[in-house]
């Protein structure tokens, strides 16, 4: 007889809510629509390059990168300084200066009429979510969908953000409403399927658990949490065969995974009730 001693850690998701956020968006160069004749080389300013430049120092060297963004900013470099020092921050994991300086970029460049405003914005909601100011990291977030100017990749991230922090605030019929968007816009990127099959898991549909888990495993063949995430729904839905598969999976597909972690866990704990 298989016991109920697995379902109590099940109802805390092992899936990447609880994990650091993704990495943070890194600035690019401004969008233009692509012409029918052959495009024009586009000759980029000083003030770009060292922009490019330094925030590929901030992302090799986080505490060089920050000498560099500061050097840049006494210099007069502007809001283009300001996030390669809010990305030199985030770097370095702290938020609450990456933050601000994410701010203060996005500020310079909505004003200036910048199309990465929108970018910036973004980049002050995702480190906002890592610093855990959920308010904060909705209203920033919001701020770059008002721009109007993200493709559909990045508007599909923003969204994601979005859905993750309305998890976090137990607000989970806004972040099913968040998965809508991201499934519309990023069809194939699988952490969106994934997370949505743990919100579905969590709300009690596991007939749409079943459904967005599997298009998250079409997507993403050997990922280990999403093999984990399988084997949580098939067992809450008393398929336990299949859950000790899934999990089984997991542990094939990413011997050193946390997934892994977790889900010899729960097997250990499946094979000691089938003992009972």
């Amino acid at each position: 007889m298989i016991s109920s001693l697995v379902l109590p850690l099940l109802l805390q998701s092992a899936t990447p809510y609880g994990s650091p956020i993704d990495p943070l968006i890194r600035p690019s160069a401004p969008r233009s629509e692509a012409p029918a004749s052959p495009p024009p080389v586009k000759v980029k300013s000083p003030a770009d390059i060292r922009f490019n430049q330094c925030i590929d120092q901030a992302a090799d060297d986080p505490d060089n990168g920050l000498l560099a963004a500061n050097k840049w900013q006494i210099e007069g470099g502007g809001y283009l300084a300001r996030n390669c020092l809010g990305f030199a921050y985030a770097e370095r994991e702290e938020w609450a200066e990456a933050v601000a300086a994410f701010v203060l970029a996005a500020e310079g460049a909505e004003a200036a009429d910048d199309e990465r405003a929108a970018i910036f914005w973004s980049q002050a909601g995702n480190a906002a979510l890592a610093g855990g100011d959920h308010a904060a990291a909705l209203k920033y977030l919001g701020s770059a969908l008002e721009q109007n100017s993200l493709d559909g990749l990045l508007k599909g991230e923003v969204h994601l953000d979005m859905a993750r922090i309305h998890v976090a605030m137990d607000q989970y019929d806004a972040a099913k409403q968040q998965f809508v968007l991201v499934h519309e816009l990023v069809p194939e990127d699988p952490l969106g399927w994934l997370l949505s099959a743990t919100l579905a898991r969590r709300m009690g549909d596991l007939a749409l658990a079943k459904s967005d888990i599997a298009v998250a495993a079409r997507l993403a063949v050997t990922d280990p949490a999403i093999a984990l995430e399988a084997g949580n729904i098939a067992y809450e839905a008393g398929d336990v065969e299949n859950a000790r598969i899934n999990w089984e999976q997991a542990v094939k597909f990413g011997p050193d995974s946390p997934s892994a972690s977790t889900a010899n866990h729960y097997l250990g704990q499946l094979q000691a009730s089938v003992a009972e």
